[in-house]
């Protein structure tokens, strides 16, 4: 069993929040600078960047894994991650099925531009990547059915976490794992949220900004960089693990 390091939340240019300079080559370059295993590609509300950053990590020796920060109407974030790449389109489906057709405005929101390794645009995304209009039981439901791993995302947060816009984590919602950002803020909502430390907890950056790559990583505990293998550190399974680098 091997340890490696990993940022399993991190966004590119296609994320309107996110800085142009993420793109592919910066963000593969980053990661490998920060020492970095692998990663995950998590924009807000599209799966469509990330083909070309996986395609390149695998040619530098990077593991990327897709995902996507879903914002379900509750304005509470999850992020997916998905076996497949047959997986990560059904799942884009979907959001394109449940994503309000709200024309965006760059000079406003920012671009919602994709790119190849050569920083070439492939695409735009034309409606604001807003809230879908999707519960956030309905959006793991999906995730489910796509074999995907569903994950709250900064529950630390004091805006658009689980906690902070619902007052607490439903047990009945299906988890696999709860990521936080800030250690410091963790620490106090462990103080009045027990319950969470029955779940596996992780930490990851969020990055939006090159500079933020790689900031809060999580040691991850496999035998090999696979998504089984990160499904099994989610479960805890054969020795299996995930957790933050600070301990």
């Amino acid at each position: 069993m091997k340890q490696y390091l990993a940022d399993l939340h991190i966004h590119t240019c296609l994320s309107p929040c996110g800085s142009l300079e993420m793109s592919p080559s910066e963000i593969v370059r980053r990661s490998l600078a920060k020492g970095l295993d692998a990663i995950a590609i998590t924009d807000h509300n599209t799966t469509l960047q990330c083909p070309e950053i996986q395609s390149l990590g695998e040619r530098f020796g990077l593991r990327v894994f897709a995902g996507v920060e879903v914002t379900p109407r509750e304005e509470a974030h999850c992020l997916v991650y998905f076996p497949t790449d047959e997986s990560r389109k059904r799942f884009q489906r979907y959001l394109e099925e449940h994503l309000p057709p709200i024309p965006n405005d760059p000079e406003r929101f920012g671009d919602q531009v994709w790119v190849n390794a050569e920083n070439e645009i492939l695409g735009e995304v034309p409606y604001l990547l807003s809230a879908l209009d999707q519960s956030v039981n309905q959006i793991a439901a999906q995730a489910r059915k796509v074999d995907a791993l569903f994950v709250a995302a900064h529950v630390e947060r004091p805006s658009f976490s689980l906690i902070s816009q619902l007052g607490f984590i439903d047990p009945c919602l299906s988890l696999d794992a709860i990521e936080y950002n800030n250690q410091q803020r963790y620490s106090k909502l462990l103080s009045i949220h027990g319950y969470l430390k029955e779940q596996t907890q992780y930490s990851a950056s969020d990055a939006h900004y090159p500079e933020q790559i790689g900031t809060q990583p999580s040691i991850w505990q496999t035998e090999e960089l696979t998504f089984d293998g990160l499904r099994k550190a989610f479960d805890q399974k054969d020795n299996h693990l995930i957790f933050a680098s600070h301990g």
